[in-house]
């Protein structure tokens, strides 16, 4: 097992892993924008990537993709003319085709640590899709994936790895979202804490825990996103 330190704006988290790997990608796909010094912030010193429309994320940020990926079917043509002529590494694909611009991303992407933005605030398929393409993503390689913008953020996790966080902005919530049947979880320094509980997939209890400043979380058996709402 290893241990990696992840800062954001709103959070630093100190994770276990059963794998170490010192890269970490950015991923900005085409969902709700966070904010430009958000992306800005969390941008430094990583390789980003980008599908359809976050490279109109990425742009509107002053953030250079190193590739993008994509049908063209969500950003405008011309912001796929700028990135060619800025160098970015363009990546088309039909539109008629079986997976999404993110999947596609995923599969060519190299393995190490992932924090995707532009995943919140559109449609919940899209959501929906984007989570469990993550999820897949952090089975193939035991990376740490990690969804999040300068509103909400969501860490995946596996069983055996488990993370202190240690909050620099208030949150509204924080919840434990079973992602299979059945999971197994502690968790430590919040208002309603949790010694090896059982939560299910089909009745997921463990929403709007009220967390301090350092707690901890730790995933024993199967699969949780640990979700964090800041207050605007």
């Amino acid at each position: 097992m290893a241990t990696k330190i992840f800062k954001l704006p709103q959070f630093i988290a100190e994770v276990i892993l059963p794998k170490e790997y010192e890269a970490t990608t950015v991923v900005v796909a085409g969902g709700r924008a966070p904010k430009a010094s958000w992306l800005q912030e969390v941008a430094i010193d990583k390789k980003v990537y980008c599908a359809d429309k976050g490279v109109e994320i990425c742009f509107e940020a002053d953030v250079i993709p190193l590739e993008l990926y994509g049908d063209g079917d969500s950003a405008p043509k011309e912001l796929y003319e700028k990135a060619k002529d800025l160098g970015v590494v363009v990546k088309s694909y039909p539109a008629e085709k079986d997976d999404t611009d993110l999947q596609l991303l995923l599969e060519n992407l190299s393995n190490g640590n992932v924090i995707c933005t532009g995943v919140w605030g559109g449609r919940f398929d899209h959501l929906y899709s984007n989570v469990f393409s993550l999820l897949a993503h952090k089975e193939k390689n035991q990376g740490q994936v990690i969804l999040a913008d300068d509103k909400e953020a969501m860490l995946l996790m596996n069983a055996g790895e488990a993370v202190k966080i240690c909050l620099q902005e208030k949150v509204k919530a924080l919840s434990l979202l079973p992602l299979c049947e059945e999971s197994k979880v502690t968790l430590k320094n919040v208002r309603w804490e949790l010694e090896e509980a059982n939560l299910k997939l089909l009745h997921p209890y463990a929403i709007s825990n009220i967390p301090d400043k350092e707690f901890t979380c730790e995933c024993i058996a199967g699969k949780i996103g640990l979700y964090l709402c800041f207050v605007e």
